[in-house]
């Protein structure tokens, strides 16, 4: 069989996770959160335990273009002497939308205001703190890297716990999480994460992000066919 074509795009990623300020190591009067279950789903040996920042969002005075973003963080990369990965995204709490940068991969936690710094002298505003300490419904931009499986079924080649199936139409959140609910109490093995996501390719490609430890192309299979099933019972 010939080698999978290897799918490089970009789309979003939209999920809820646990979130909480940041009382400490963050620049005065700031708003910064962590998500600290980022995988509410999924059970198992893969998740972060140790104590180092693992999805962490510096939340903007105003909502900035992506390129902006983007550009920014590749400046900052030049004099920065850490590694760190960081995103363009929105949270809704506070019954609000507000903006964000979402980072990712930064080793310390002592690292955010030297980070936050870096953001401020190239002309990016941070919101005044808040406390927060609940739910979150986040929705990240961000850049894929994707080897087809099987038919509608997608493997990151960046994050290689997470997987992509296709489905047949846009799902609101509530209505994800009702199919979702529906899915894993008709399955022996539920023990997996769910997200929503999009794709921009020719035209846009709904999806919906899986995240589990070596998951099997057969469990994958399973899954896109209930999805594709329940949905196809919604919207009759």
């Amino acid at each position: 069989m010939a080698e999978k074509v290897i799918i490089e795009t970009f789309g979003s990623i939209t999920k809820v996770e646990m979130l909480h300020t940041l009382e400490s190591n963050i620049l005065e009067n700031t708003f910064v959160v962590e998500a600290y279950e980022p995988f509410p789903g999924y059970h198992g040996e893969n998740l972060p335990s140790d104590p180092i920042p693992h999805h962490i969002f510096l939340v903007t005075k105003k909502d900035y273009p992506e390129e902006t973003i983007l550009r920014v963080s590749q400046k900052i990369r030049k004099y920065f002497k850490h590694s760190f990965g960081a995103r363009q995204g929105e949270l809704h709490i506070f019954n609000s939308r507000l903006n964000c940068i979402r980072v990712k991969d930064l080793s310390s936690f002592e690292l955010i205001p030297e980070l936050q710094s870096c953001y401020q002298s190239e002309g990016i505003e941070f919101m005044r703190k808040r406390t927060y300490n609940n739910t979150g419904l986040i929705k990240i931009n961000k850049y894929f890297e994707l080897r087809e499986l099987g038919d509608g079924i997608f493997k990151d080649l960046i994050d290689l716990q997470m997987f992509y199936l296709e489905i047949p139409d846009h799902l609101n959140w509530k209505l994800f999480e009702q199919i979702t609910h529906s899915i894993k109490n008709n399955m022996d093995n539920r023990n997996f994460d769910a997200a929503l996501g999009v794709l921009y390719r020719n035209d846009l490609t709904d999806v919906v992000r899986i995240y589990e430890k070596g998951c099997s192309l057969d469990k994958l299979k399973q899954i896109r066919k209930k999805y594709i099933e329940e949905i196809r019972r919604y919207h009759l």
